[in-house]
């Protein structure tokens, strides 16, 4: 073996005894992840910062690596009952994260169990508050019946209060994924919808009825006002026509009796019948003389006008 190749052995035993040292005192702490240091299986400090630190080697001291990010989980699908004895399907999420890293690997021993204890949690917070709220707070159909914000509220309360302090857990957000029913239960509440929509139906039909009604009464009010008006202003103008032509034949017949005589029976003969009529009848009387030819009769003289007899002499 040559010096240089003794050289080249002796570096690459000193740099793999380095590596080896350095993986055995010295650790790397990411940002995304908690790193807590071990001691004979006992958790006993956290890495305060990212970077590398110290530790003893293995088996003294080990390094566990727990996830630092917000981290999303959803409960098992199961039923729950409401106030008004209704059983649905209200399946939650949460977002949560490791808050007391030391306190966490204590309680739980790793993220596998926490999401086991979170899952039972949730479970159990939401069984409890939705047995203090109708199901009508769920789904309803008027808005303000409905409280969805204020039961994840409450869940999100109760999960807080064990999660922190026994676990370590920092419980960011909990909320309903949705709202579903039993498929046993699910012909039942249609059917009770459709109830309650017909008895929305019925009800404004009758007031629909009932504003019909009114209507029409008041047209009928209002149609019989207005016909006794329309009447009396007809009966009105069938006077004044009535008393013009009263009016009107009178100063005719005084003008020219025998020219409105005339006039009279020729309108009268026109009107007694159709074409072609045949009537048997004295025809020396008004007005069929006019269809012999008979000519008319002078109008009778005005009778005189007597002056009044002077007063007698004393």
């Amino acid at each position: 073996m040559t010096p240089r190749q003794l050289f080249l052995r002796i570096v690459f035993a000193l740099l793999l005894t380095g590596l080896l040292g350095a993986t055995m005192f010295l650790y790397q702490a990411d940002e995304r992840e908690h790193v807590l240091v071990t001691r004979f299986g006992q958790p006993v400090r956290s890495a305060p910062d990212p970077g590398l630190h110290r530790r003893l080697p293995w088996p003294i001291e080990s390094v566990v690596r727990l996830d630092r990010r917000l981290q999303h989980q959803t409960i098992r699908l199961s039923e729950a009952l409401t106030r008004d004895r209704r059983n649905v399907l209200l399946p939650v999420f949460a977002l949560w994260r490791i808050e007391d890293p030391l306190r966490f690997l204590q309680a739980l021993g790793g993220e596998e169990n926490a999401r086991r204890k979170l899952d039972t949690l949730l479970t159990s917070a939401r069984n409890d508050v939705l047995g203090r709220h109708d199901f009508s707070a769920l789904v309803s159909t008027r808005p303000g019946e409905v409280q969805l914000p204020a039961i994840e509220a409450a869940i999100l309360e109760q999960v807080r209060a064990v999660a922190g302090p026994s676990f370590g857990i920092a419980i960011e957000r909990v909320g309903i994924s949705q709202v579903s029913l039993p498929e046993a239960n699910t012909a039942a509440v249609f059917e009770r919808m459709r109830a309650e929509r017909a008895q929305f139906a019925a009800r404004f039909r009758a007031e629909g009825r009932q504003q019909a009604d009114l209507i029409r009464a008041e047209a009928e009010a209002e149609r019989t006002v207005l016909l006794a008006e329309a009447h009396k202003f007809a009966e009105t103008r069938r006077g004044q026509a009535e008393a013009d032509a009263a009016r009107l034949f009178a100063q005719a017949r005084t003008l020219d009796p025998a020219l409105f005589s005339f006039l009279r029976e020729l309108q009268t003969l026109q009107n007694i019948g159709p074409e072609n009529t045949t009537l048997v009848l004295d025809g020396d009387s008004p007005p069929f003389r006019l269809l012999r030819g008979t000519p008319l009769a002078p109008p009778p003289a005005p009778a005189p006008v007597l002056a009044p007899a002077p007063a007698a002499q004393p």
